[in-house]
């Protein structure tokens, strides 16, 4: 096996007629994504899905070139892409996506294609099984890209089982790692797959490299992309922005009820405690002139008003509607 992409050209390959698919953007007007080549023979199929609210990554796209009367297929895969901040205190559950990200703590390459993309793509393929994962250097060069600042490329084959057939696939991708302020954004680009039934794969090679090196993306789309790419993230910032100015007013008013309330539980003490002085110096004199709490209970139970005789040496009460 030899995960390398052959970068020097197949003469017998070129013999082989080729088909030109276009990726329609619909949602645009009909504006073409990008193009690619299959053999004449083969079918093709692809779908561009826009979502506003995924403001970092708001559109995927899919392509499909596939033998109509067998098994053997290439795909051009959407982006996987995954961010990791930490300290969000689960706000965003791991596996969740969140803006076009899904939130998911970063681990080594072949790993995460191992065990995150492929089962995304062929987990529900009968007796899958990854038989390894290989560097495949340089492979951004073949669609013309910039080398990755961080990141490496790699190809994982898996063998599975469909419809009675024993079925092997490689998959392709370049992962990154992008730290941006706190945040660790990382995934997979330029993903493709290409298979064939268990030991015709290696015969197909040189076709899929073919259809893999025949991309050509469309400028006017990818800069349209951008435009609204941008437009979405502006007014996600301007949220963000407006979302904190609310919390902060709210912190505020919290604070200012706390303040209101606790001057308000102030004045009632204080009001309470006076009364209790008050009460207190009325018992306390009371108490000089032998009137006590039980003339005072009797005196409210009976409907009495008592005043102090200044002329009894007793210090005793008369009131108004005579003795008891």
């Amino acid at each position: 096996m030899n995960p390398n992409p052959p970068y020097q050209n197949q003469p017998r390959v070129q013999q082989q007629r080729m088909a030109q698919h276009r990726i329609v953007d619909e949602q645009q007007q009909g504006l073409v994504v990008s193009t690619f080549a299959h053999p004449n023979e083969w079918q093709a199929r692809s779908q561009v899905v826009w979502n506003m609210q995924h403001t970092n990554l708001p559109a995927l796209v899919y392509a499909a070139a596939f033998n109509p009367n067998g098994v053997e297929s290439f795909e051009f895969f959407p982006t996987q892409a995954f961010f990791w901040l930490e300290g969000d205190y689960g706000t965003v559950p791991i596996g969740q996506n969140s803006h076009g990200l899904v939130r998911m703590p970063p681990r080594p390459a072949p790993d995460a294609l191992a065990n995150l993309v492929i089962p995304n793509f062929r987990g529900d393929r009968q007796n899958l099984r990854v038989t390894g994962v290989w560097p495949v250097p340089n492979l951004w060069q073949i669609f013309n890209d910039p080398p990755p600042q961080q990141g490496e490329s790699l190809m994982a084959r898996v063998e599975y089982e469909e419809h009675g057939r024993a079925i092997e696939e490689e998959f392709y991708g370049v992962c990154e790692w992008v730290p941006a302020s706190g945040q660790l954004n990382w995934g997979f680009g330029r993903l493709f797959s290409f298979r064939a039934e268990r030991g015709q794969l290696d015969a197909l090679r040189e076709t899929f490299w073919r259809i893999a090196g025949s991309l050509q993306p469309n400028p006017q789309w990818k800069q349209l992309y951008e435009q609204i790419a941008q437009q979405l993230m502006a007014g996600f910032n301007v949220r963000v922005g407006q979302t904190y100015e609310r919390f902060a007013r709210e912190r505020e008013m919290g604070r200012q009820n706390i303040a209101y309330n606790e001057q308000l539980n102030n004045q009632r003490t204080a009001q309470v405690n006076a009364s209790i002085e008050q009460q207190r110096q009325l018992n306390h004199e009371r108490s000089q002139h032998h009137y006590t709490p039980q003339d005072a209970f009797g005196d409210a139970l009976m409907g009495r008003t008592a005043f102090h005789d200044p002329n009894s040496t007793e210090g005793n009460y008369h009131y108004e509607q005579g003795h008891p």
